[in-house]
């Protein structure tokens, strides 16, 4: 009998440590944003699919225009820390009629798992600036193209090449559903100023895609990511 019983206390042990989430389940962890924080709003859009991932704690929720065009509406990802806590990561692309925009917050959840906090973003992220993203590619030729005709006017003479990339771009992250590096991203607003109005498609096109992402990593033991490399 005492061997059963430790075949039972065994076995009970193996599935708990080897149940999808045990560590932390993204929807528990979810849940418990939701309870102590309070709801995570999302844009105009209504999803239309969601991905569940307990294995690697993801959530998605995405708008399926097309075959093969989509939108993240919504993300969430865990990143577990050496210290048993956790770092929740959310994100929600929103719409203000004019431009698509990501809003990402983080949350730490300690090994207790009874609560949960915000975390700064200056203390989870290194500072990006949108430079980083356009430095090596052919966006400021392009916008060097059309500011003098922008300059001309006189409500427009003292704009620079920082003042259109502002307002063009800005930076998104995308969660990942597996590994632990965040992807950071210029999201593209098709409004663009007047003074770009007369662009060629061409040039359109190199302001559209013609930017790189960085890849940030996810730091177990202080809990922040830190840049690693630059992609196309």
């Amino acid at each position: 009998m005492f061997q059963d019983l430790k075949i039972l206390i065994l076995s009970t042990i193996f599935i708990l440590f080897h149940t999808p989430g045990f560590s932390q389940d993204i929807l528990a962890a979810l849940r418990l944003k939701k309870e102590l924080i309070g709801e995570y709003p999302v844009g105009e859009f209504t999803a239309t699919d969601t991905i569940v991932d307990l294995n690697n704690g993801y959530y998605e929720e995405f708008l399926s225009f097309a075959a093969g065009d989509t939108t993240i509406i919504k993300q969430a990802a865990i990143f577990r820390n050496h210290d048993g806590s956790t770092t929740l990561g959310m994100s929600i692309t929103e719409y203000d009629f004019v431009c698509f925009l990501d809003k990402t917050s983080f949350y730490q959840i300690p090994k207790s798992k009874d609560s949960i906090y915000t975390i700064s973003t200056d203390d989870i992220l290194p500072h990006l600036s949108i430079r980083e993203f356009v430095a090596a590619t052919q966006i400021t030729s392009v916008l060097n193209k059309y500011l003098p005709a922008a300059q001309e006017n006189d409500l427009d003479a003292a704009v620079t090449i920082n003042d259109a990339l502002s307002e063009i771009y800005h930076i998104a992250y995308r969660l990942p559903q597996r590994g632990t590096s965040l992807t950071a991203t210029l999201m593209f607003c098709d409004h663009v100023p007047s003074y770009l109005a007369n662009m060629t498609p061409d040039d359109w096109s190199i302001l559209e895609n013609d930017f790189v992402s960085i890849e940030l990593a996810y730091d177990k033991t202080r809990k922040q990511f830190k840049k690693t490399l630059s992609k196309k």
